[in-house]
């Protein structure tokens, strides 16, 4: 289907009838095209009024061209006119710009291989000024000062009006341009295309639908189409309405984010090579080095001096401590990657088990442990364990010199459950907030504070995995407060982390 209205074509020779119809099927599709060569097929014509476009030559032998033109301006007075001949002068120039003629072609040979686009020029800047003109004019300036582009097409997807951003996205300099394409041939993908159509027919409503456009310059962009089919209430005819927004900025960090991801992805499996480095190349040789120091102490203990004893003692500790801490990065390694599915799992019994599981500590700073009816969640049950006795087994050793008190609290929010530990103990910093939860990044010395340091990077990771944010609250001598919070989410058995 093609948007051009009927051409009557005006001129004695029938060659150039022939040839300049030729011409203008070839380039402009199925357009339909009246031949008039005499007096009586001038009249019959003009009386029909079934054209919307005229070509002329501008002398016959039966008549002047200039007097046709004239004639049809009283008749249809907003139908365009080309003047298609070789005749100059500047009697004749005078003439066409009284009459207003909206177009002059030479006919000679470069003159035919002009006309086709000379035609869709002069039709698309009388229905603009058509336009303009019309009593929705406003909402059509409107249109055209948008950011985003707007077209309107036939059934068939053929552009039929477009304003200046969508001519800008496709990298035309006019919308003039933009008409008399196929929307569905600028689509990359054949079958994107094909579902776009199948949509405007079945539903005659297509959103949001991401394509990859073909721009003028035959560079790619990705836009963003909806479109819908609009009937006119009047003649009860049918097109297509729509707006393509350009994601060119999104799909590029949407590419930027997918780099990202594989960088991290590689980066996991490095740390699980790592851990089972970790795992097997150090635990062997620490655990050779622990069991000779022990049989060291077993056979040469009776005849060392106290301080010669101290510094065996020392020894055997720090290979204890740092097979603790090498226990501690495998575990911290493999949180992404050894997790379980993710299943219901109920707050309430998990802080039981943290309770049986930590009940030396909870007796020996006499702490009491309270808790608010807390939630059941959509989660990796052991994580969940081990994120919640740490920060209970935190708040226990840094209880300061008094009983140890400690709350675990809820709070449900929109989209996610806040969960809190809250203790009474000896507080942290607030300078030192950030830190806490990097590896080894500790706040006292070993001394005071026995541990390996990764605790609370091991809570952290724990629920970036889940998806959630965790954070303190605290002032030195005043206690501190854990918050962290666990996405809600459907209990689909089998779930694994995002």
């Amino acid at each position: 289907m093609n948007n051009l209205p009927r051409v009557l074509l005006i001129d004695e020779d029938p060659s150039d009838r022939r040839l300049a119809s030729l011409v203008l099927t070839g380039e402009l599709g199925k357009v339909e095209i009246e031949e008039v060569g005499t007096a009586a097929e001038f009249s019959s014509a003009l009386t029909a009024g079934r054209f919307g476009l005229v070509i002329t030559e501008a002398r016959f032998s039966w008549a002047d061209g200039l007097e046709l033109i004239q004639l049809v301006r009283e008749v249809r007075p907003d139908c365009p006119v080309i003047l298609f001949t070789n005749e100059t002068g500047e009697e004749l120039w005078s003439e066409t710009l009284r009459l207003e003629v909206d177009g002059y072609v030479g006919k000679i040979s470069s003159g035919y291989v002009r006309l086709p686009a000379v035609v869709r020029s002069v039709f698309f800047r009388t229905r603009r000024k058509a336009a303009e003109s019309s009593r929705d004019a406003p909402y059509r300036r409107l249109v055209e000062t948008l950011p985003v582009g707007v077209f309107v097409a036939t059934l068939d997807g053929e552009i039929l009006e477009a304003n200046s951003a969508l001519a800008s996205m496709l990298g035309f300099f006019d919308p003039e341009e933009v008409v008399w394409s196929t929307f569905p041939d600028l689509m990359v993908d054949s079958s994107t295309a094909d579902a776009w159509r199948t949509g405007m027919i079945s539903t005659r409503y297509v959103g949001n639908l991401d394509v990859q456009l073909r721009r003028a310059d035959d560079d790619l962009m990705w836009a963003r189409v909806s479109s819908w089919v609009v009937e006119d209430a009047g003649s009860g005819m049918k097109h297509i309405q729509g707006i393509v927004e350009d994601t060119r900025d999104f799909h590029a960090e949407k590419e930027k984010l997918s780099i990202r991801a594989e960088t991290l992805a590689r980066s996991n499996e490095e740390l699980e090579q790592f851990a089972y480095v970790v795992s097997h190349d150090l635990q062997q040789p620490l655990s050779v080095v622990s069991s000779y120091l022990e049989l060291l102490g077993e056979t040469v203990r009776p005849r060392l001096e106290d301080e010669e004893e101290s510094y065996l003692d020392r020894a055997a500790a720090a290979t204890m401590k740092v097979q603790e801490m090498v226990d501690a990065v495998l575990g911290y390694a493999r949180i992404d990657t050894r997790g379980e599915e993710f299943q219901q799992v109920d707050f309430n019994t998990v802080l039981g088990d943290v309770k049986d599981a930590l009940w030396e500590e909870i007796n020996s700073t006499k702490a009491e442990i309270t808790s608010d009816e807390l939630p059941i969640v959509t989660a990796d049950p052991s994580q969940m364990e081990q994120l919640l006795r740490n920060l209970v087994s935190n708040a226990l050793k840094f209880s300061g010199d008094g009983p140890a008190r400690v709350k675990v609290a809820v709070e449900e929010q929109e989209t996610e459950w806040q969960l809190s530990v809250r203790d009474v103990g000896i507080g942290i910093d607030p300078q030192a907030v950030d830190r806490i939860f990097v590896m080894f990044q500790r706040l006292h010395t070993e001394k005071e504070y026995p541990g390996t340091g990764i605790g609370l990077a091991v809570c952290k990771r724990i629920v970036d995995r889940h998806g959630g944010r965790i954070w303190v609250e605290s002032q030195l001598d005043c206690g501190a407060t854990f918050y962290f919070t666990i996405p809600k989410r459907p209990a689909v058995a089998g779930e694994q982390s995002e």
